[in-house]
């Protein structure tokens, strides 16, 4: 398969095509990983450390942190944070309606963990540095990030990277332009 991931879920992917154990053979079973609006290579690269995980983690599960959380879900903060940080043009009501649409208690626990940093609680150079699954990396021209996600052309061993319109939801943004992206890539590996 190809596993293909959106913006703070790469190293999800990353484990996924790296791992090698009894029950999972990560070159055998992933052909290819497109990573979307990854994180940059040096957040991939160093850890966010444990104390400030658990820190960030403790106080989001305070009534406090409860309650910004709810205050962070409602369609206005969502509009404000999706135009400030996840679109080059103005985040769509469609967005709007999606992103406020998975808002609820049973979503809570996940995106608290998310959002404290458990992804980034390690570093994953390994996964990226020695996997041998052909690689491509998606980012937009608008994303300030993309020149610091350069450096994983250079560090891993097969990797591409396209730069395609939008900035951080390529998704959503130029969805025609990333399936485009993805099926070339995919289509590449089988030959």
């Amino acid at each position: 398969c190809v596993v293909v991931t959106q913006g703070g879920l790469a190293p999800v992917g990353a484990v996924l095509a790296a791992r090698e154990a009894d029950n999972w053979r990560g070159s055998l079973a992933v052909a290819g990983l497109v990573l979307t609006s990854p994180p940059t290579w040096q957040d991939m690269a160093v850890a966010v450390p444990a104390a400030e995980v658990d820190r960030n983690y403790a106080v989001l599960r305070t009534p406090l942190g409860s309650a910004s959380v709810g205050i962070l879900e409602n369609r206005a903060a969502i509009r404000f944070f999706s135009n400030l940080f996840l679109f080059e043009e103005e985040a769509d009501q469609r967005w709007l309606d999606e992103a406020c649409g998975g808002c609820s208690a049973a979503a809570c626990p996940p995106v608290i963990a998310f959002n404290a940093g458990l992804l980034s609680a390690r570093e994953y150079t390994a996964e990226l540095c020695n996997t041998k699954t052909p690689t491509l990396v998606l980012s937009g021209t608008a994303d300030k990030r993309e020149a610091d996600r350069r450096l994983y052309g250079t560090q891993m061993r097969s990797c591409r990277l396209v730069t395609l319109p939008g900035c951080n939801v390529l998704p959503w943004e130029s969805a025609r332009e990333t399936c485009d992206a993805v099926r070339t890539f995919s289509t590449g590996l089988a030959d």
